[in-house]
């Protein structure tokens, strides 16, 4: 029987090549698509997995008790009840005493890995020098690789970390510093931390799918400042912290044991968190414990890899709603072409065939046609992988799946569409009665109802993804076009080489770098900082009673003026006026007990100056602890998510960190770098030429945004062109069914755009139908999704209207070869054929 089965459905597939055709490539691109999210959510959520001992390993997190310094709020949306524990806003960096006092406390614990990650390190090996990504290096316990499994090429994972200043470097920075020479034994200079290190091991490179990506381990007490961060105990917070429990220890049970210890631990803190600010109390210090394969879930800066759980899930309801889509076509297609075969359902009922076998025919041929397609959508998903895995921001490789794994998924699926396409249509088909079959041999017609409710389903559904692809396109032209408050157009963001111990050459290379762009006629100016975009500090101030946190920028005499940012109450800072850059001595009378202090002449945003009240400019403020001397105007700091918080710039904190330089407008923007490359070696001995523009680290800001607007556009693109081969098979079942209507009107006298409108009167309503159903839902879930920015776009009339008039084309274009088709056939074949 099945092979009977088999042979007719080979026949029936290519007996019908046009619907076969059309069938294949919408389950295709729907099984392409839901393939790639397969392979994205596997790979997520195999990071960390790996390792040996890893339902032992943890995260450890604190209260996040100066969340009330950072002015952010927690936004909420349409999966968060899905993904409280991943929302959850911990502090993830620890004291560094915190790690040995667990350990000696707690018999539990068995491995205490403390990791502080080095920022965009420069490296230095003989004459060169290498400027290493941020979190590529950093700082560790020696338990490090006994605590995880990250294998090592050469060194004993016992003692690898023992020395002082020991340090383990990947395979490829091995090859990268020493060449083809053993790497133990040789040394690194850190240029940028001021240390000297020896290499006692080389580690295989970490798996793509590990949050951390070490080249560069050195041990934590190799730090210049570890002995001072010891004894300031619980008031620094610096170090991620991993620990491994002892086998068989219950969870649960010491958790509690963490919660009663914290409290009393940090209660030196908590006590001067409530003397500095009475009016509230602090929240319980609690030290929570989160499965460290689970920590990239959890959004925390300070860690390497964040997986949004918001995103798979919107992800997996989109492969499902695309899916459901390319199902309901099918269903349609083949009630159109099913209708010319009704005949020989009549005669196989006839002539003795059950319902059952009907069914199993029609379902053979649907899941034949589901595995065909499937096969398809894997290689399109194999072509297309490289760009998905640049949409999602993952390194996607089919080699780190398992081909069993991947047989078992593509049999599902395969079963799955077939069910879901195969089961309705092989259902109705062995429901018709012979005598209404076999009566008149022709004049039997399926009623199109369902088949229209189905089409304003998937259509409803295909709008709201256009409503929501348009205003994601609008809000992110909105956001690259708003003003900053500041020039950001050609402008050079290089990093100081040289330590902060090494004051002498910081100071040397700001001078003669400053000197060289005043001479050259394709630069425009120069300033330095202590920070690069979104790279500020925060401290907390009482302002009427509540402790609030200000953003700390540390900055040169020419920052204002080179980013065109207008003062707008009293003036500038001066190099003539020596208070400006020097510390102020206050005295106790003039002090805040409660609050910080800023101890410099600032100058401050509006927003700040107007939190202060308007206060009086040149005069000590009691309230910050400093002497405001101007007001410049409001400017963003962050990206556009976030509102203009309360800022203050002081000429201190070395303002040479970061060196900003324009190019005039109108120069050659590559011959500009290279001439500023080449007299930087100059200057630097060849230190790491570090740049970026000012006005990309600005647009980075928004690349979670931009890929998921790209991901929105591309799924609603997909699902028009597969919900428009839903269209083009009701407009095969209007046709059919009025044929012999259309060769009456034809031969009294309709006109071929009569029949046109006629035939699509229908089609043109149930589109007006869809839009107005999808309108509602799009509205909620654009509006959901701009609450993400402080500053957005309000959607207009004018974005729903060009959704629904892409609505109506899209519609009349996937009709109009059936109707036009109808509309121009010999009447005298319509009648005859009735």
């Amino acid at each position: 029987m099945i092979k009977i089965n088999l042979k007719l459905a080979i026949r029936n597939i290519f007996r019908n090549k046009l619907y076969s055709a059309i069938n294949i490539i919408g389950l295709s691109v729907a099984s392409a698509f839901c393939i790639l999210v397969y392979l994205y959510v596997k790979n997520e959520q195999s990071f960390d997995d790996f390792h040996k001992d890893g339902d032992r390993l943890f995260r450890v997190e604190e209260s996040d008790v100066f969340s009330g310094l950072r002015n952010t709020e927690s936004k909420k949306s349409f999966f968060s009840f899905l993904t409280q524990d991943a929302d959850q806003k911990n502090m993830i960096q620890t004291p560094v005493v915190f790690a040995p006092d667990l350990k000696r406390n707690f018999p539990e614990i068995e491995n205490a890995i403390r990791i502080r990650p080095l920022y965009n390190p420069i490296i230095r090996v003989g004459n060169q020098s290498f400027k290493e990504s941020d979190q590529s290096s950093a700082y560790v316990d020696p338990d490090f690789f006994r605590a995880f499994d990250f294998p090592l090429v050469k060194g004993n994972k016992q003692s690898v970390l023992s020395g002082h200043n020991s340090a383990v470097i990947s395979e490829q920075f091995a090859k990268k510093y020493f060449g083809n020479d053993n790497p133990v034994g040789k040394t690194l200079n850190i240029t940028s931390e001021g240390l000297l290190v020896n290499v006692t091991g080389v580690a295989k490179a970490f798996p793509d799918n590990s949050s951390f990506k070490f080249d560069v381990i050195i041990t934590r007490e190799a730090d210049a400042d570890y002995a001072d961060e010891l004894k300031r105990g619980v008031e620094t917070f610096s170090d991620l912290l991993v620990v491994r429990l002892a086998k068989n220890t219950n969870v649960a049970a010491f958790q509690k044991k963490l919660n009663a210890f914290a409290p009393k631990y940090f209660k030196s803190l908590t006590d001067e968190m409530a003397k500095n600010d009475p009016k509230t109390k602090p929240a319980p210090f609690l030290v929570f414990l989160r499965p460290f394969a689970d920590a990239h879930y959890n959004q925390s800066r300070g860690w390497n890899h964040y997986t949004d759980l918001k995103n798979i899930y919107q992800l997996v309801c989109l492969a499902i709603v695309i899916l459901l889509i390319a199902c309901l076509n099918y269903v349609l297609l083949t009630l159109t072409s099913a209708i010319s075969r009704s005949q020989d359902v009549g005669v196989r009922k006839t002539i003795g065939a059950g319902r059952r076998q009907i069914v199993l025919q029609y379902y053979t041929e649907t899941q034949l046609l589901a595995f065909i397609a499937v096969i398809v959508g894997f290689m399109v998903a194999v072509t297309c992988l490289p760009f998905f895995s640049s949409l999602t921001g993952s390194v996607l490789n089919l080699s780190a799946f398992s081909i069993s794994n991947l047989i078992l998924m593509l049999l599902l699926l395969s079963i799955t569409l077939g069910v879901l396409a195969g089961i309705y249509p092989a259902l109705a088909m062995s429901g018709l009665k012979p005598l209404n079959i076999m009566r008149g041999f022709s004049t039997y017609r399926i009623s199109p109802v369902l088949s229209k409710c189905l089409v304003v389903l998937q259509y409803s559904i295909c709008i709201i993804l256009v409503i929501s692809a348009l205003v994601i396109n609008k809000q992110m032209h909105f956001i690259s076009e708003t003003s900053m408050g500041f020039d950001k157009d050609q402008i050079i963001v290089l990093q100081n080489p040289y330590s902060w111990t090494d004051e002498k050459d910081r100071g040397s290379l700001k001078e003669r770098l400053t000197q060289f762009v005043v001479s050259q006629p394709y630069l425009q100016g120069i300033t330095s900082t202590y920070f690069d975009f979104e790279g500020y500090s925060t401290s907390g101030f009482i302002i009427n009673g509540k402790q609030v946190g200000f953003q700390e920028m540390g900055v040169d005499f020419d920052y204002f003026k080179f980013n065109k940012i207008p003062i707008v109450e009293g003036r500038d800072f001066s190099r003539d006026i020596a208070s400006d850059s020097t510390r102020i001595k206050l005295v106790s009378a003039q002090m805040n007990p409660q609050s910080s202090r800023v101890n410099h002449s600032v100058v401050v945003n509006e927003t700040l100056y107007n939190m202060l009240g308007k206060p009086k400019l040149d005069v000590l403020n009691y309230q910050i602890g400093g002497i405001i001397i101007g007001v410049c105007k409001d400017y963003h700091t962050d990206d556009l998510t976030k509102k203009i918080e309360p800022v203050y710039h002081q000429i201190s904190g070395n303002p040479d960190a970061w060196f900003w330089i324009k190019i005039k407008a109108g120069q050659s923007i590559p011959n500009a770098m290279e001439d500023l490359k080449l007299n930087w070696n100059k200057m630097t001995n060849n230190m790491p030429f570090s740049y970026t523009f000012l006005d990309q680290d600005v647009a980075k800001s928004y690349d979670a945004y931009q890929r998921w607007m790209t991901t929105i556009t591309t799924s609603c693109i997909l699902a028009i062109i597969i919900a428009c081969l839903g269209l083009f098979g009701l407009s095969g079942l209007t046709t059919i069914n009025r044929t012999k209507e259309i060769g009456i009107r034809k031969v009294l006298g309709a006109s071929i755009y009569n029949l046109f409108v006629m035939l699509n009167r229908g089609t043109l309503l149930l589109a007006a139908g869809s839009f107005i159903i999808a309108s509602p839902i799009a509205l909620y879930m654009v509006h959901e999704w701009l609450d993400n920015f402080a500053y957005r776009i309000k959607p207009d009339w004018l974005l729903f209207g060009s959704a629904g008039l892409i609505a109506m084309l899209t519609a009349i274009i996937a009709v109009s070869y059936h109707t036009i088709k109808a509309a121009m056939a010999n009447p005298v074949k319509s009648l005859r054929s009735e």
